[in-house]
């Protein structure tokens, strides 16, 4: 694929930046590019450029794209920046590029699972445009060799203040659009980010506790009991959130369908217990759990899981192959 800058209706496109180079990063990277998008991948390597191999059904690819160290404060002009970085990472993934971002306005756009990405960030750049890019496509290493795409789903793309001028917010979404992934515009994304957050507490949880795909869920009966707890707890949260009646019955169909279409898919939860990583809890079900504290709201099953998920991060397990 062209490393080269790519000339629409003969005005030449910046580059967009991924930070983080995990599975969303190289995904992203690689639909950017098939739109001849212009990719610039931050790592922690030290290298001019990467490349991955992709699997895309049973068709392999390599995708290409130029580097730089993720704490490089000389940036070229990016007409996004991707932030692909695990949650916890987001914060101190930014600190080192604070300055050239703000001198640059350079947009950036959220791809984190949970809640409270979007409060960290905003404290680091006060006037900076910050979308959230909530998506449900998957992809996950096949034993470190190459990324498998295993399946598209719907990405919503929005933000949850006033900072981003509609007709930035509009050439940004044409952009994504060009990779022929199915994005959509909202105004409402927090409503998107809090389906998203209960469909991943009730997969990530026991998919994580378990160790199994998350297909294995569907057939058990255990897993349904526990998701409807998670959704009756978590729908109280909802409502008060978004000052408007949410159904239990909608979001535990949307479990089903979720788990159906990612059902050869380990969760990234459990994906990072596998691999003795940290995980998310702290902005799934940590953040469910704080929000119910607030609301002085009784949520027994969240309040376990939270705490039974902090363990695997503490505790070394053997590497499971996939």
């Amino acid at each position: 694929m062209s490393s080269t800058s790519q000339i629409e209706n003969r005005i030449i496109l910046p580059k967009w930046g991924i930070l983080g180079a995990g599975a969303m990063g190289w995904l992203w990277t690689y639909y950017l590019q098939r739109a001849k998008i212009d990719t610039l991948l931050l790592q922690r390597q030290n290298t001019s450029y990467r490349e991955c191999i992709i699997q895309k059904d049973n068709l392999f690819e390599n995708c290409r794209t130029s580097a730089t160290k993720s704490d490089n404060p000389s940036l070229p002009t990016l007409e996004a920046l991707i932030i692909a970085t695990k949650a916890y990472s987001v914060r101190s993934a930014l600190l080192p590029l604070q300055e050239a971002l703000i001198s640059k306005q350079i947009p950036i756009i959220l791809l984190q699972n949970g809640l409270g990405v979007f409060e960290e960030v905003r404290k680091l750049f006060s006037e900076q445009p910050i979308l959230i890019l909530s998506t449900s496509n998957g992809a996950y290493w096949h034993e470190y060799e190459f990324l498998k795409l295993t399946g598209t789903g719907p990405s919503y793309l929005g933000t949850l203040d006033n900072s981003v001028p509609r007709s930035l917010i509009n050439i940004l979404f044409k952009r994504l659009r060009a990779t022929g992934l199915p994005v959509l515009l909202t105004d409402n994304i927090l409503k998107q980010l809090w389906e998203k957050l209960l469909v991943n507490c009730s997969i990530n949880s026991l998919s994580t506790l378990w160790l199994c795909r998350n297909g294995d869920l569907l057939d058990n009966p255990n897993s349904k009991q526990i998701w409807k707890r998670i959704v009756h707890e978590g729908v109280q949260m909802m409502r008060l959130e978004l000052c408007q009646e949410v159904e239990p019955l909608e979001i535990l169909t949307l479990i089903d369908q979720v788990a159906y279409k990612t059902s050869a898919n380990y969760s990234s939860m459990c994906e990072d217990r596998r691999r003795n990583r940290p995980n998310e809890v702290d902005y799934i079900q940590g953040y469910l759990v704080r929000k119910a504290h607030q609301h002085h709201l009784s949520v027994p099953t969240l309040e376990t899981l939270a705490e039974l998920l902090k363990f695997p991060e503490n505790s070394l397990l053997k590497q499971t192959p996939n």
